[in-house]
C-alpha cells in the first residue's frame, strides 16, 4: 500500500472523528449503557488521549493510528451493548452507522499494518546489511597475517 492509498483510506476516518467524539460523549450519558461498557469506552478514550501508550504520539502517523483504533474500539464496544432501537437513534443522530465504524476500524488497522510491515521490513534489511558488512570486516581482519 503506497502513501496515497493510505491517505485515501484514512480520509473518511478522519472526517468522521469529530462525530465519533460527540458520539462518545453522548454515550456516557446513556442510561441503557452498562457500567462495564462505559468503563470500556473510558479505557479506549483514555488510551487515545494518554501520552503513555504502546506507540508514542511523537512517532508520525503510527502514534496517532493506535489511538484512533483504541478510541473506535471503545465506541464499538459501547454501541454493541445498546438495544437496537437506541442504537438506531444514535446512528441517525450522529450520521454514523455500525458499518461506518467497522469500516473505519478496518481502514485504520490496514494502514497501521502497512506502516508497521514496512518499518519491520526495512529494520530487518538494515540489521542484515549491517551484520553482513560487520562480518566482512571481521573476516578480513582475521585473514590478515601479522
Amino acid at each position: 500500500m503506497n502513501t496515497n492509498e493510505m491517505k485515501e483510506k484514512l480520509k473518511p476516518v478522519l472526517k468522521r472523528m469529530p462525530a465519533y467524539l460527540r458520539l462518545a460523549a453522548a454515550l456516557y450519558k446513556e442510561p441503557a449503557l452498562s457500567k462495564r461498557r462505559k468503563a470500556l469506552l473510558t479505557a479506549g478514550m483514555a488510551y487515545a488521549i494518554s501520552p503513555v501508550d504502546l506507540v508514542p504520539g511523537f512517532i508520525p502517523v503510527m502514534g496517532q493510528l493506535d489511538d484512533i483504533i483504541a478510541a473506535l474500539a471503545g465506541i464499538k464496544n459501547a454501541l454493541g451493548g445498546l438495544p437496537p432501537e437506541v442504537l438506531a437513534d444514535y446512528e441517525k443522530r450522529f450520521s454514523i452507522t455500525a458499518e461506518d465504524l467497522e469500516s473505519d476500524i478496518q481502514a485504520a488497522k490496514e494502514v497501521a499494518f502497512a506502516l508497521f510491515g514496512k518499518t519491520f521490513k526495512y529494520s530487518v534489511k538494515g540489521v542484515y546489511t549491517a551484520g553482513r558488512a560487520g562480518l566482512k570486516i571481521i573476516y578480513k581482519l582475521i585473514r590478515k597475517k601479522p
